[in-house]
């Protein structure tokens, strides 16, 4: 069943569970955190619709139910399944300074990424130590949780990362001035640090395409590549 857009537009809230955690009759179970969050932040009243998801693809409307000091969600519709789209985009990325890391991953799984590899690349300023790394996905991941559910997305995006441009490059169409123009063919983007591509990685990789003339920031690069790609088409 292909998803209505209408049908996730009008609901009140957009619930994402862990995958698995959508069953397949009775009251869905909700952890405190989004419990509060539906009843103490959103405000949500007694049969109010709620759109809820697994992040897998699956999805149902819900009504909310408010018995005392609890609200559970009742279904009122079966569950539906999205297929992963036949053509998966993923933006590959050095990462920005400071909170533009968060915006990006906002924006981009907004737009509809699939996936997003973080990369250390030759001239990255910002580099994760290992040590590190697990907690700073586990917070990318959480923002990038609170887009799917403001722009009601039924798949999660995958993050993964970082990991250096030799291992990768040579299955991504870099982003560079003078490259070709970019299309709606093109399903693997990598978006390059402030400073720009070395020349190995240069060489490294499949293709280049351009995005536009001006020189853009390492996160607009990232955004206006998703943009450009991501269609309704595809």
């Amino acid at each position: 069943m292909t998803i209505d857009p209408a049908s996730l537009r009008a609901t009140s809230a957009h619930v994402l569970l862990a995958p698995g955690e959508l069953g397949t009759a009775g009251a869905i179970g909700l952890d405190a955190e989004t419990e509060h969050h539906l009843r103490r932040v959103l405000r949500l009243r007694d049969g109010e619709r709620v759109s809820v998801t697994d992040g897998a693809g699956r999805w149902l409307i819900a009504t909310t139910v408010i018995d005392g000091s609890t609200l559970r969600l009742d279904p009122t519709s079966s569950i539906a399944s999205e297929p992963k789209r036949s053509a998966p985009f993923t933006i590959a990325t050095a990462m920005p300074k400071g909170d533009r890391l968060d915006w990006m991953v906002q924006k981009v799984t907004e737009l509809g990424a699939d996936r997003i590899v973080l990369l250390h690349a030759d001239r990255s300023v910002v580099r994760w130590k290992p040590d590190r790394a697990a907690t700073q996905l586990e917070r990318l991941r959480r923002i990038s949780d609170e887009a799917c559910r403001q722009s009601r997305r039924v798949w999660r995006v995958e993050i993964d990362g970082p990991v250096d441009t030799s291992s990768v490059l040579g299955g991504f169409t870099i982003a560079e001035p003078g490259g070709r123009p970019i299309s709606v063919g093109d399903t693997s983007i990598a978006v390059g640090p402030e400073g720009g591509w070395s020349d190995s990685e240069l060489d490294l990789a499949a293709d280049q395409v351009r995005l536009g003339t001006n020189i853009l920031r390492t996160e607009t690069a990232s955004v206006a590549a998703t943009a450009l790609c991501v269609t309704s088409e595809r």
